[in-house]
């Protein structure tokens, strides 16, 4: 055929093949136009072979219209000429899969392969047998083994067929043709139904019905084991969550008794219990009666609750390897002592403070803080009494008696800071805070402080942060410097005198 002739769509008015001498024929195969001596498959009519130099070669009517299933009568014939001349074909692979699913939604299958993809060869092949009150399209045959095989275009076998079809306990495969054209050769067909499987689909296969119902079985078996057990691991998890509940209720109760008694008890009686515990023997650590200025958010007295708080979490748990969060000790603040009328906040604050003095006392080293986790800390030292605190000559500096301090100098003006209106974001500033702590000398000191101030919580005059901490040791220049490098404060100057540091 020549190289230079193209393809066309199809067109109703042709056929691909051409039916002569009980076979059917390819354009190439015969002789062009009348002198090729074939006839339509379909309806009997004449063909001429068109075998010209610019269309697909195909067969025509010739001087009659074809019909409406002509091309497609013409394919399937020679469809079945393919296999009853070839004699074998290959089957698809049958796979039969159960599903359902369980209580709780759980999809579970069962499956079996009762036939593997594989070729079957004929020892003869018929067209269109009867078999009872069916004709199949071909029937193959192997000893007493049958094969039927059925092929189509628009009309897949009916229900009724196949019902005739599981009757005779045969199997049945079916050929799907409806994608072929006047464009298909024998090359095609051969390929369709010899060799390819995907076209293909098994109307009945032996034992199918019986190995489903047995698939069934086996997962309706195992779809009930299931739904036992998540009933019974439903039970379990209910029981654990009650069992869980039942003690967290016992736990608090304990607690809150052991809280209660603890009220009761008169501050003697405490202080009595508290030296025990801690060895203290005479004076009271000073570090151990904290008092806060303006007036405590805690009923009970300083020298208790701190000593308290001290003798469960610090006292002989140095360096346990495990972190001590705050929001443990405020809770554990909150059950233990009498607040009075002062609000949450206030108390949290209050702790916070005293933990932030225990840092700077040396017992404690506050972690990195995570807004997800809230603050930790490290015991560095649970002993009764306090670290060494080791002086630099830098502190030295600082550490001024009052009666040598100088007297205020008129100046004219001095210098004055004020708050910001508007604070950046801890996002904004968390990389530069972490980087100022670490180079610091007053690191533990300043972060502590900036743990105790936010936009609506600080003193009224950013001064006031130098002044508390000067306590501690830090001079105001690095209080100051610490704010201000963060975006708090801001510098100005007022006429009068300047305040020494």
């Amino acid at each position: 055929m020549n190289s230079t002739i193209r393809a066309v769509t199809s067109d109703p008015s042709q056929t691909a093949f051409g039916f002569k001498a009980g076979r059917m024929y390819a354009p190439a195969e015969v002789e062009g136009g009348l002198a090729c001596d074939c006839s339509c498959f379909g309806c009997g009519a004449i063909l001429v072979a068109k075998k010209g130099q610019k269309n697909r070669w195909h067969f025509a009517h010739h001087k009659v219209e074809i019909g409406v299933t002509c091309a497609e009568s013409a394919i399937h014939a020679a469809a079945k000429q393919v296999l009853l001349e070839q004699n074998w074909l290959t089957v698809p692979k049958l796979t039969i899969v159960v599903s359902s699913q369980t209580k709780l939604g759980l999809m579970m299958q069962e499956s079996s392969t009762l036939c593997e993809r594989r070729t079957i060869r004929f020892e003869r092949s018929l067209p269109e047998v009867w078999e009872r009150n069916i004709r199949p399209d071909v029937v193959g045959y192997r000893g007493e083994k049958k094969l039927l095989v059925e092929m189509y275009f628009r009309h897949k076998v009916d229900t009724d067929k196949l019902r005739k079809i599981a009757d005779l306990k045969l199997p049945s495969i079916e050929i799907d043709l409806a994608d072929m054209d006047i464009s298909t050769g024998f090359e095609a067909i051969t390929q369709r139904v010899i060799h390819d499987t995907a076209f293909k689909s098994w109307l009945f296969f032996p034992n199918e019905r019986e190995e489903r119902h047995r698939l069934r079985m086996s997962l309706a078996k195992r779809i009930r084991r299931a739904n036992n057990e998540q009933k019974a691991k439903a039970a379990a998890d209910k029981e654990r969550e009650a069992t869980r509940q039942r003690k967290l209720h016992e736990d608090r109760t304990r607690r809150e008794a052991a809280a209660e008694r603890y009220r009761q008890m008169s501050p003697e009686h405490k202080e009595q219990d508290l030296r025990e515990r801690l060895g203290i023997v005479g004076r009271w650590p000073y570090y151990l009666q904290k008092e806060s200025v303006g007036g405590s958010a805690i009923s009970e007295k300083a020298m208790i609750w701190q000593a308290a708080l001290f003798a469960r979490f610090i006292f002989h748990k140095a360096n346990l390897g495990y972190d001590l969060k705050q929001s443990l000790i405020f809770s554990w603040v909150l059950d233990r002592f009498d607040t009075g009328s002062s609000s949450i906040e206030a108390v949290n604050v209050e702790v916070r403070r005293y933990l932030g003095y225990l840092c700077a006392c040396g017992f404690l080293r506050k972690l990195l803080f995570y807004r997800h986790e809230g603050q930790s800390y490290v015991v560095v030292h649970g002993e009764l009494a306090p670290p060494k605190r080791v002086e630099t000559a830098k502190e030295a500096t600082h550490q001024i008696p009052i009666a040598a301090r100088p007297t205020p100098v008129a100046l004219g003006t001095h210098e004055h800071w004020i708050w910001r209106a508007s604070w950046p974001n801890w996002s904004d500033i968390s990389e530069e805070a972490t980087r100022l702590i670490a180079s610091s000398e007053y690191g533990e000191l300043l972060e502590a402080l900036l743990q105790e101030i936010s936009p609506v919580r600080h003193p009224r005059e950013p001064i006031e942060c130098a002044e508390v901490m000067r306590a501690h040791g830090v001079p105001q220049d690095a209080v100051m410097s610490f704010l201000e490098k963060l975006g708090l404060v801001l510098t100005t100057t007022l006429p009068g005198r300047r305040i020494q540091p």
